[in-house]
């Protein structure tokens, strides 16, 4: 009886044992840093589950920086689902809540700068200008996946620069959209006469950023802007460089 005790005490401490070089693993994968507490300083917002660094005055902020946002037309549960607060600051020069937005695998960061005004009662009043970022929001149900955001750009402007995904108003409306914006890449440059020689006077190699021998101009680059709810495309143009001087400049009086 003693010997089954004993056999029995030391499968239990076995179990235990095990049990708790098992547990240890989960503490470390826990410990390591998410991307919203990898955001330093005052105001840093932790992950789900862990206690907020924020000061009673900094949640107020984060609490009507949301309000802001929904009166701008999302609904809360949308806002809830799609938008996280991922810093604040409170200093004197600087008041603004940060949100990251993401949908369908899109990410966008907004920014909240918070002004203020003195009403009638002699009282402050926070005034946030994400509304007038924003403009009329909506609930922004699906996106289109990014290759396909890529093909569109590609056949809208040709090949392109790296572009950047961004959260504005995109029609007369001032409704907002999810959109992906690029400029076109400029045209390969062309060969100038007698290449590899030196210029062939000091004038010549004094010519102004975005003028060419003869004041030829750099060349018009497109703009596209995919909006990523229906992959349509549209386009616009912006030139390169500085532009150009006049042919005979007007000595200052």
């Amino acid at each position: 009886m003693k010997r089954k005790r004993l056999r029995c005490f030391t499968a239990a401490l076995l179990l235990l044992c095990a049990a708790a070089v098992c547990g240890g693993a989960p503490a470390e994968v826990s410990a390591q840093t998410s991307p919203a507490q990898a955001v330093a300083g005052s105001g840093e917002m932790k992950g789900r589950g862990e206690a907020s660094k924020l000061s009673p005055e900094e949640e107020l902020l984060v609490r009507d920086s949301k309000a802001a946002i929904i009166e701008t037309g999302f609904s809360e549960r949308y806002f809830d689902a799609h938008f996280k607060p991922i810093k604040v600051h409170n200093s004197p020069g600087d008041r603004r809540v940060v949100w990251r937005f993401r949908l369908d695998g899109y990410e966008v960061i907004i920014n909240d700068s918070i002004g203020f005004y003195t009403d009638a009662r002699g009282r402050r009043v926070d005034s946030h200008m994400v509304g007038a970022a924003l403009g009329r929001t909506r609930d922004i149900r699906r996106a289109i996946s990014f290759p396909r955001a890529q093909r569109a750009m590609k056949a809208c402007i040709g090949e392109y620069s790296p572009g950047s995904i961004l959260l504005q108003r995109f029609d007369a409306d001032g409704r907002v959209s999810l959109v992906f914006s690029a400029v076109s890449l400029p045209p390969p440059a062309e060969p100038a006469s007698g290449a590899g020689q030196p210029p062939s006077s000091p004038a010549a190699r004094q010519l102004p950023e975005g003028v060419r021998s003869g004041g030829k101009k750099k060349p018009f680059l497109k703009i596209g802007t995919i909006d990523l709810e229906t992959g349509r495309c549209t386009r616009g143009a912006a030139q390169v460089g500085s532009p150009q001087p006049p042919a005979n400049p007007q000595a200052a009086p």
